[in-house]
């Protein structure tokens, strides 16, 4: 009978898995659909953009918006991974749980020495799932790590169009200072001219 359940069970969780399965496959589908779509969308902006006065700022405004989708769309395909690798190890733990159960039960009823055959098995089993919940956590590691490296990414690329932003404003504001400089020299120029006109008429001999 505890036979017969375990199998129903595994059934059950074979079934699961393959809803599973095609779940991610339909998820990875749309994630690759989107990425299409940003890359056109971008393609367009960019096409876009040599038709306007600002080139540049149309550019990097585009390039902007297609970060932050694809962005986006990694965060998600990160976190589908980790999800399927969290369910491989869960049913990595669930095949081994089952064959722990099927051995403790043949050593109900077997020899001591087969007892002591089917305990070994047990550690070595349990040292399979003591791996499986390694690699689970690496996994999750790794997925850290790679956020945390997208996330930098973004500040520095954030930081950078502030600083370039800055700069753009800095060389307005100088080419504003130089532009009123040379027009307050043009207008001395003019007073100087203007007030030597009267001492030269007057050198001139009376008729």
């Amino acid at each position: 009978m505890k036979r017969l359940f375990l199998l129903s069970l595994a059934l059950a969780a074979a079934a699961h898995a393959q809803d599973e399965d095609a779940s991610v496959a339909a998820e990875r589908a749309r994630l690759k659909q989107q990425r299409e779509k940003a890359e056109a969308t971008y393609k367009a902006d960019e096409k876009a953009c040599y038709g306007k006065f600002a080139v540049n700022d149309c550019l990097a405004a585009a390039k902007a918006r297609r970060r932050e989708v694809v962005s986006d769309l990694r965060r998600q395909e990160i976190a589908l991974n980790d999800a399927l690798r969290k369910r491989k190890a869960a049913e990595r733990r669930s095949e081994i749980d089952e064959k722990n159960a099927q051995q403790r039960e043949r050593a109900a009823s077997a020899p001591e020495r087969a007892a002591s055959q089917a305990d070994r098995g047990l550690r070595s089993n349990e040292r399979a799932a003591a791996k499986a919940s390694q690699a689970d956590g690496s996994a999750a590691k790794a997925a850290q790590r790679e956020r945390d490296i997208q996330q930098r990414s973004a500040e520095q690329a954030a930081a950078k169009q502030r600083r370039d932003a800055e700069a753009a404003k800095n060389a307005k504001e100088h080419a504003r200072r130089v532009a009123d400089a040379k027009e307050r020299e043009e207008k001395l120029r003019k007073r100087q001219a203007e007030r030597k006109k009267p001492a030269a008429s007057s050198l001139k001999d009376p008729a």
